[in-house]
Formats: C-alpha cells, structure tokens, sequence
C-alpha cells in the first residue's frame, strides 16, 4: 500500500533498480549491528504481495527470505504478537512455527537464563502508514547477548524501526510520483499519436483519445467537448471501459461557460464531494451520482483561443489528482487542443473538396448533357446545309450557305471538345491502359497538319528516338493530347516560322516536346493557360478561332495517364510544351 492507503501497483524489478532498495540495506545492517542482532530483514508490501527488500545475516538463509508472501500471512502475525512499544511485536517460541510464510529459524543454542532467546522467537516491528494500513514489516533474530533485548535494546530497535517506517513511505511517494510521471508523459506521447489527422474527422481524435486519457490518468471516466462557433459542437462522455454516457444540453452549456476562463488563467478546476467550486455544480451532480468521487478539468485551446473542455473521473476507491497529473493535464489540454484545431481545419478542407468534386461532377454532368443536346439539332442542321450545298444556288443564297456551314462545323468543334472533356473529367469513366507507341501518334498527327502547316509556309521538323517511346495509356486520349499540342502551334505561329516535335526516353519516363516560333504567351496569362475556356488577352492570339477547351483537355488526359505538362514561353518568341509520361 502506498502512504494514503491506496494499493501501489509496482513490482520487485522496479525497486530493484532504485536508489530505495539500498537505503533499505543499509538501515537493516545498521539495525543488526547497533542493536545486536545477527539476522535482520525489512519487507514491504507490494500490491497483494509481501517482498523482501533488504537482508543481512547467513547467506545460506538469503533466497529463502527473499521469496515473497501474500500479504494475508501478516495478519495471523499480529493476533498471535505481545505488544513491546509502538511497532513491536514480540512472537512467543512455538507461535512462529505455526505461521505461514517464510519465516527463518535461525538455529542457536538457548540458554538457561530466564530471558534466553529461543530458535522459535520472534521479534518485529510493523510499519505503517499515518492511516494504520501495514507498509512494510521489519523483523530481526539471533541476538548476539544470546538475551531477549532489554529495554534500552528494544528503545534503540524502536528508533531504528521508526526511521524504516519514514524510509519506506519516502520510497513509496517517490515510487507513486514517478509512476504519476510515467503515466501522465505516457499519456501526453499517446494523445499526441492518436490525435494526428491520420484519424481523419473530430469525431475519430476524441475517440482514439479516450483510451490514453483513462489509462495515462488512471481515470474512471472522460469527457470531450469540442466547441464550434455556430453551436455547442461535439461532446462525448465515455466510462474507461469505452461505454457512451449521455450527456445534457446543460452541462454542455456549464463547459462552454467556464472553459474560456479556465484557458485565459491556465487554471484546472477539481471537483469533489467535499470541494466543489460555485461555478460548476452541473458537472459535480453529472458525474457524483454515476459513483464518481473527484473529477479533473481543464480547458483546450491554442493560443488565445479556447476550442474545448476535458474532464476526467475517479471513484472513491482511488487516490486524489496530484499535482504533477495536474499539471499534466493542463498541457494535455495545449497538445490536445491543437490536434482538435487541426483534425478540424481539415475536416472543413475536406468537407470544402467534397464540395468542390460535387460541383465539378455536377459541371461535368452539365457539359455532357448540353453537349449531347446540342449534337442532335446540329447534326440536322449541318445535313441541311449540305444539302443545300448540292443545289443550283444564286451566288449571294451561296455565301449564306457557306457562312451557316462553317458556324456549324464551328459549333461542332465545340460540342465534341465539350464531350470529350466531360468524359475524360469524369472520375467514374475507366482508363483502359494499353501499350502506346507515341512515335507513331506523333506522326499520324503530324501528317494530318502538314498540309495546313505547308499552305502557312512553316517548317515541321520530326525529331523522334527510335526506340522506347512505348507509354501506357488510352491510344485515342494520347492522339488528341498530342493532335491539340502540334495543332496550337500551327494556328499561333506566322508565316515563315518554324514547329519541332520530338520525343525522347529519359530514364522510366518519355518526354515528347512541341516547340514553336510562334506568338508566345505572357506570364499572366500561363497562369491560367490550362483552365477550360480560357482565352489569351493577347490580341494577335485572339483572332484565331478556338474554343478554350484543347490546353485544359490536355491537362486533364496527362492526369488521367500520371503525367504532367511543362510550358516555356515569352511573349512574341515562341512556346515550348512538354509533356512528361511514364514510359511503359
């Protein structure tokens, strides 16, 4: 038992290694010596147990006395003991063989003296706690007068006894507070692990949080309030075994109220059945009537700002809060209320990202449905136009004919951009990767605008390796990437200027590069070169047709395919795209 009273749940090896155990050796060869006694032992209860913690006399004796016992075997040892002062006890010849336990029997000769000292005597002193509750036992044999001690023997062993007595309790208030330390760092290293975002929602760090609470503290019970600024936010209320208790609108709004002034003092607020602070009879009457004895609260918060409150519980079988778990609680409070600010900030990320990815599939549901609305009136439109074409038309019906036909092709160019952005946007439609020879794509397309490119007098130079250019990916997605690449650069470079298409193998990946000699792009408007329906300010690029859509189909075929687009470009120079995917 600890000095309180409480059980100490500690163990042989622990104080073992302490500095307590040879104190303890020590006061025993005292005793035997300054005394006269040529066997001295001193046990200390341990949990349900009774251990020898210090020995001195025949070393023949020693491994027996050190086993330990229930701690049951000292009370037959008291009822059968004659008082001999405050801790003494003095055990008559054959009441030591009846007793269970490992008691040692030294043998020596008795005299024939009155007071001889007989091999089956018994000689010790109880030490105890300033409740009554036995701490250890300190019994020592074989006086060296051959005598029962004298009273000055005996005042002398009482003395002796006494400062034992002081010694075990130091051990085990230094034992408890070290445990107290362990626990409470133990606890703080926990929270720290089980409030990381890798859990997710609020709801998950006050969940993954209970656990090392109850266990680091020893508690019975803890509560988490996480205020919000539009309500009183999340509560849970959990009994160390992990059961949910209910929790009223009232004591929520008891924690909203105390909290900022607990976190502005950085002060803790203990409640007991005898101490109960005016401001929070709420949380007293919740907790006391579910068998609760003492409950520890602090504040969360970061900064100056206050984000919860935390409560822990004890029954009336369990010590008070020390001060260190006090302590310890208070900077729980900064580290747990910094994981709540962050598990927060990103549940709202999340929340806004789940919001935004339902407003892009909804935005690429629109495109896909107007598009496919638009193509069935423009279909019929332009078999009209073509219609019309056939006919013996006066030349000014002619111009108009032509004129409608070119819109509608225009329009048509649209509407296919539009639904092929729709379906390589949309996050359900499969990618089917087969292996991929970009040499060949780059000069099917290449071919397909050489004549255009031809009839503008720009030179297209091929510049391809000839082996390991083989990527994975969908053959008609990685077409039009590079078919809008080469195909911008022959709409935006003037007469006379120039156009490289090359590919190369760098490592695991193919890099494929487009360079031109044409109008360039300026800074600002790179920035938001891969939007869909951007449009260049640049007045000389505006002239051109174009939908807006070819740089952002581009962009989002490279996400499909894990790659990525980089562009070099000065205004009125020339533009270098290139495009970087993993060889296959």
């Amino acid at each position: 038992m600890g000095p309180d009273g409480s059980r100490i749940q500690s163990d042989h090896a622990t104080w073992s290694d302490s500095s307590a155990r040879a104190v303890l050796q020590l006061m025993v060869e005292s005793v035997a010596e300054m005394v006269g006694f040529e066997v001295a032992a001193l046990s200390v209860v341990l949990g349900d147990e009774l251990v020898t913690m210090a020995y001195t006399g025949p070393e023949e004796h020693r491994a027996y006395v050190e086993e330990s016992d229930p701690v049951s075997v000292i009370t037959p040892v008291l009822e059968r003991a004659r008082p001999w002062g405050p801790r003494l006890r003095f055990i008559e010849a054959t009441a030591l063989t009846e007793l269970e336990g490992h008691w040692v029997e030294v043998e020596q000769v008795a005299s024939a003296h009155p007071d001889a000292w007989r091999p089956t005597d018994g000689l010790l002193a109880v030490l105890s706690n300033d409740d009554g509750a036995v701490v250890g036992i300190l019994s020592v044999d074989r006086p060296s007068s051959g005598r029962r001690p004298d009273e000055r023997q005996r005042g002398l062993l009482e003395r002796y006894a006494a400062q034992a007595e002081r010694a075990v309790l130091t051990a085990f208030e230094r034992e408890a507070l070290v445990q107290q330390v362990a626990h409470a760092e133990s606890a703080r290293r926990l929270i720290r692990s089980a409030s990381r975002p890798t859990h997710g929602s609020l709801e998950d760090v006050l969940r993954h949080t209970h656990g090392p609470l109850v266990t680091g503290f020893d508690a019975r019970g803890s509560w988490l309030q996480v205020f919000q600024p539009d309500g009183p936010g999340v509560g849970v209320v959990r009994t160390d075994a992990g059961r949910l208790v209910p929790i009223s609108r009232d004591l929520v709004d008891v924690a909203v109220r105390v909290a900022p002034s607990l976190w502005a003092d950085q002060r803790p607020v203990v409640i007991t059945a005898d101490s109960i602070p005016p401001d929070v009879p709420e949380i007293r009457d919740h907790f006391l009537q579910r068998d609760v004895s003492s409950v520890l609260g602090v504040a969360l918060g970061v900064g100056e700002e206050c984000v919860g409150f935390m409560a822990l519980s004890r029954h009336a079988d369990q010590p008070p809060w020390s001060q260190v778990e006090i302590d310890s609680a208070l900077q729980i409070g900064h580290d747990l209320g910094a994981a709540l600010v962050t598990a927060g900030a990103l549940e709202r990320e999340r929340n806004l990202v789940r919001e935004l990815q339902q407003i892009d599939d909804h935005r690429s549901q629109l495109i896909a449905t107007l598009s496919h609305e638009l193509r069935t009136p423009l279909t019929v439109i332009s078999g009209n136009l073509e219609l019309l074409g056939t006919l013996d038309l006066d030349p000014q019906a002619d111009r108009y004919q032509q004129a409608m036909n070119r819109g509608t092709q225009r329009m048509g160019k649209v509407v296919d951009d539009l639904l092929l952005l729709a379906r390589v946007s949309n996050p359900q439609h499969p990618l089917t990767r087969v292996p991929v020879d970009l040499r060949t794509v780059a000069r099917d397309v290449v071919s397909l605008v050489e004549s255009t490119a031809r009839s503008k007098g720009l030179t297209v130079t091929v510049d391809l390796e000839p082996d390991g250019l083989m990527v994975p990916g969908d053959p008609v997605e990685l077409d039009r990437l590079v078919g809008n690449l080469v195909s911008n650069a022959v709409k935006y470079t003037p007469a006379g200027g120039s156009i490289t298409v090359s590919a190369a193998r760098r490592a695991g990946e193919v890099v494929l590069g487009v360079a031109d000699t044409g109008l360039g792009i300026s800074e600002d408007d790179q920035e938001g070169l891969f939007r869909a329906f951007f449009r260049t300010t640049n007045p000389d690029a505006l002239r051109e047709p174009g939908t807006g859509l070819g740089l952002a189909i581009v962009a989002t075929i490279l996400e499909r395919h894990q790659g990525r687009v980089e562009v070099g470009s000065r205004l009125g120079e020339g533009t270098t795209f290139t495009v970087i995917l993993p060889a296959a």
